[in-house]
Parts: C-alpha cells; sequence; structure tokens
C-alpha cells in the first residue's frame, strides 16, 4: 500500500499492521512445531494493539501478559483467559485477584514472595492457583547484555535448587498446584543452540519433580 495517503487520512504518527505478514509468522511456529502438543503465546507487552489482539485471538492466540492491564486488554479483545499465562515479576494482589477471578491458564512465578503472595490471595477466594516457577538456567545467550536474562547474576527467575525446593513446598498446599516449569534468557537471540542448553537443563529438573511426585503439564520454552 502507497502510505502517504493513508498519512493524509489519519495524520502522524501512523502506525500501519500488515496482518497477513503477521499471521504467516504465527503459521510459521505452528508449522515448525506441527505434531506436538503446542500453545503459541503472544507477548502483549510486544504490542497490545486491540485489533491485533483480536486477530490473534480469532486464529487460536494463547497470550502472555505481564500486568493486570493487559489481561484485560486480552479479555476486551476476545482472548480466552484459559488460554493465558501471567508471567513478569512484581505481581501486586490485585493483580493476582483479577487473573484468579478471570480463570487464567497460569501464572509464571519469579519469586519465593510472589508465591507466597500467591497462596494468600488463592486461599483469601478459597480458589487453587496454577503456577509453573520460571528457573534460571544459568545460559548465556548472544545477544545484547540489557536484555540477556538466563545467567545467575541476572536478577529474573530462580535457582533450580530453590525452585525445586519451592515445588516440593507446592506440593502439600491445599491453593497451590504445581503443573508448568519454564525459562526466558534473553531477546533477539539468532542462535538456537542457547534455548536448546537451556531446555536440556530444565527438563532435567523437570524429570527430578516428576520423579518426586510433582506432576508437571506445561513446558514455557520461553520468547524474544
Amino acid at each position: 500500500m502507497d502510505l502517504a495517503p493513508l498519512a493524509g487520512r489519519f495524520g502522524t504518527p501512523l502506525y500501519v499492521y500488515d496482518f497477513d505478514a503477521i499471521q504467516a509468522a504465527y503459521r510459521a511456529y505452528q508449522q515448525a512445531l506441527r505434531g506436538l502438543p503446542l500453545q503459541i503465546c503472544a507477548a502483549v507487552k510486544a504490542n497490545a494493539n486491540l485489533a491485533l489482539l483480536r486477530r490473534l485471538a480469532a486464529w487460536g492466540s494463547g497470550f502472555d501478559v505481564v500486568s493486570g492491564g493487559e489481561l484485560e486488554r486480552v479479555l476486551l479483545a476476545g482472548g480466552a483467559a484459559g488460554r493465558v499465562v501471567f508471567s513478569g515479576v512484581g505481581k501486586t494482589a490485585a493483580e493476582m485477584d483479577l487473573a484468579l477471578r478471570a480463570g487464567i491458564q497460569l501464572f509464571q512465578v519469579e519469586s519465593e514472595p510472589e508465591l507466597e503472595l500467591l497462596e494468600q490471595r488463592a486461599a483469601r477466594r478459597r480458589q487453587r492457583a496454577r503456577f509453573g516457577l520460571r528457573v534460571n538456567p544459568d545460559i548465556a545467550a548472544a545477544t545484547h547484555p540489557h536484555i540477556a536474562t538466563g545467567l545467575k547474576q541476572h536478577k529474573f527467575g530462580l535457582e533450580p535448587r530453590v525452585a525445586r525446593r519451592l515445588y516440593l513446598r507446592a506440593r502439600g498446599s491445599r491453593w497451590l498446584e504445581p503443573c508448568g516449569i519454564g525459562f526466558h534468557i534473553g531477546s533477539q537471540i539468532a542462535s538456537p543452540r542457547p534455548f536448546a542448553l537451556a531446555a536440556r537443563r530444565v527438563l532435567a529438573l523437570a524429570r527430578e519433580l516428576e520423579a518426586a511426585g510433582v506432576e508437571l503439564r506445561w513446558f514455557d520454552a520461553g520468547g524474544g
């Protein structure tokens, strides 16, 4: 399309999206992982445009949110709460209450205090909270240091030994349901090798947990 007439009609700055190109990228993920039980989650923090979220929801996409506001936008756009993963640090009690009330698929928990708060909010509502822990696999990724998140000196995620202790503790909780595990090592990573290394490390922990009686249904391989 010639963008000049659009700018004249709508004014500037103007953001124009090619839904055909976005859908082709979405389908490429589906095709690459065909045959596997797969849920693609669009990161709402990357683009919270309601028209785009509506298209993604219509294509069957899940959503990864990092705030209550993002969750509300997904629901407004027709996204299914049961296909929403709530990631990110610093979740508030009000945001947890909103997500529990909506019936989201999973909380991706980043710290021990966050898990304690989630248990408190779930108990207050007398509702079990499904969660997974973000494990820090201590894997270096060839990307800009400001957007690398997978090394142990980074503030994101839990060390495997801490994660293991929290999973085993949550197993006996009335209000927590451990059912996922994941990692996220950064963005703009051009090689698949760091993802494979991180996946192997986190899967090893998942196998240990399953042997200890913690049943995990979902594995989140991050994004970026």
